[in-house]
């Protein structure tokens, strides 16, 4: 490999630099490839870290995210300042993946808080350690299939992958944790404008879980007397729901005793309600 001189060098790392800035988030593989472009030989990703993003970092215009992940500053951007793009960063962890639960809520801005967790979603043998950055915490949450109700969005200058609204309705009731609890799960979902309600149904009758039909249908019950975005809802909706409820009742909270709302089969804790009103 030709060794190249240090005026070169300074030039092909702003060069480089030029490149990769409106992105805000790279990988290394992606400062891999356009120095490789740039470069116009077969530098070795050791030599591509060593010249351009050593000096990148040195110079407060790179910052390591974690491994092979980093944040892009631009000349007014201070270091200790900045706030990075949690969605942005996510949306690089893994190529097969997606934003779901409470994330998926803050991207679509009906999440009643904002959360420092930020939860991508990937198959099992995808899963990675979480880690933090600045003031945020990246959390695997495994599931099944990273395909179906997965919507790509243009994002900035690049791209996210998000759970559709019926199927960040569904994972928020059927794994209530990832998003904030009951109480912020529902008070998020009140301001979920635009859901597709036979969608939601159909969603809902092809799961598996015993627990999953009471609880979409009480909290779509519950919804259409909170919020006008549920009013469109109708009773016979609800009933498609309310007939494939066949297994003995189930707890809204796991283990936590209540009244039995017989309609959907549900023991809701107590003073649930008040909770939910403030109370």
């Amino acid at each position: 490999m030709t060794l190249i001189g240090e005026t070169n060098l300074t030039r092909i790392t702003e060069t480089l630099y030029s490149f990769i800035l409106p992105r805000k988030v790279v990988t290394f593989n992606e400062i891999v490839q356009e120095a490789t472009k740039i470069i116009n030989n077969s530098a070795s990703r050791k030599y591509i870290y060593d010249k351009y993003v050593t000096s990148l970092i040195k110079t407060g215009r790179l910052e390591a995210i974690r491994k092979g992940l980093y944040t892009v500053l631009s000349p007014f951007e201070q270091e200790k300042k900045y706030e990075p793009d949690k969605l942005l960063i996510a949306s690089k962890i893994r190529k097969e993946y997606y934003l779901g639960f409470h994330t998926a809520l803050e991207y679509y801005g009906s999440a009643y808080s904002s959360f420092g967790e930020v939860y991508v979603c990937t198959k099992p043998r995808n899963r990675f350690d979480p880690f933090s950055y600045r003031r945020f915490a990246f959390k695997q949450v495994a599931v099944k299939d990273v395909i179906s109700q997965v919507l790509e969005k243009p994002y900035g200058r690049s791209f996210l992958k998000v759970s559709s609204k019926e199927r960040t309705f569904l994972e928020c009731v059927a794994r209530p944790q990832y998003a904030g609890g009951w109480e912020e799960c529902i008070k998020s979902l009140e301001n979920l404008s635009g859901i597709d309600a036979d969608q939601l149904i159909s969603l809902t009758l092809k799961q598996k879980g015993k627990s999953i039909p009471s609880r979409v249908g009480y909290v779509l019950e519950l919804l259409k007397t909170r919020s006008p975005f549920y009013e469109h809802i109708s009773d016979n909706l609800l009933n498609k729901i309310e007939t494939k409820i066949r297994d003995p009742p189930q707890y809204l909270v796991s283990g936590q005793k209540g009244t039995l709302n017989r309609k959907w089969n549900l023991c809701i804790p107590e003073k649930f309600d008040e909770k939910l009103r403030g109370i």
